[in-house]
């Protein structure tokens, strides 16, 4: 029986020891284009290399800076990552916009059609984009994207930035947001403005890091167990022919 519970310890102790646990982490980015703030979130679990990112954008004011206007599309990029592929990516949808198309590259006037690497962007499937954006609303972007290499578990400290084009109602642009960008979990900032004008001071921050185990740690810790029960399954078997 000793022998048993020292092979459980010595098991998990592994499985623990091996364990390097990925981490959730935010870029928040705030414009104040127009007076008002339009807060951005980029929510990101390091250690993946096929990942599902997340982006918001929370227009806040009465009205918003961007209120009556439409969004077409956005970009974002994690600093030092090397993007492999963009797959599906889910957004906003109305009448017109009913589908939302990713690429590596960067946004311009002219929606995704900047040739910057190791941008993620997202289009509408219609110039016009989303809208109009009425104050107060929230907008979720999920991609899905694979990196040459797995993110670092602990996105603290990184740097990143997020974009976005904005169209008037007859299709014209009204403004690009475009900040120099902040850290995961840290601060930063930055000035952006397009062909419609205007600014937007960037901030950012972290927050909200629950650990997240690695699908190696799980398997080295079910791998222990496994071999902990085989074993004491073993002695027991011993002790009854003893007996």
């Amino acid at each position: 029986m000793r022998r048993t519970f020292i092979a459980v310890s010595f098991c998990m102790a592994v499985a623990l020891g091996f364990a390097s646990p990925a981490r959730a982490a935010l870029l928040t980015i705030t414009d104040t284009f127009g007076g008002s703030n339009t807060v951005w979130t980029l929510d990101v679990t390091g250690g993946c290399t096929t990942c599902s990112v997340t982006l918001t954008a929370n227009f806040q004011g009465a009205p918003s800076g961007y209120a009556g206007t439409f969004v077409d599309a956005v970009q974002w990029t994690i600093a030092g990552t090397d993007v492999s592929s963009v797959g599906a990516v889910t957004g906003p949808l109305d009448a017109t916009t009913t589908s939302w198309t990713g690429t590596e590259g960067s946004l311009s006037a002219n929606q995704c059609s900047g040739g910057a690497a190791d941008n993620v962007c997202a289009q509408s499937n219609d110039t016009l984009g989303f809208g109009p954006i009425t104050s107060g609303s929230t907008l979720t972007w999920t991609f899905n994207v694979t990196f040459a290499s797995a993110l670092p578990t602990n996105l603290n400290g990184v740097g990143g930035n997020i974009r976005a084009a904005f169209n008037n109602p007859d299709g014209s642009n009204f403004n690009i947001f475009s900040p120099n960008g902040g850290t995961f979990g840290g601060t930063g900032g930055g000035t952006g403005g397009g062909t419609g004008g205007g600014t937007g001071t960037g901030t950012s921050g972290g927050s909200g890091q629950p650990l997240v185990p690695e699908p190696t740690s799980l398997l080295l810790f079910g791998s222990g167990l496994s071999m902990a029960a085989y074993r004491a399954r073993r002695a027991r078997k011993q002790n009854q022919k003893k007996d």
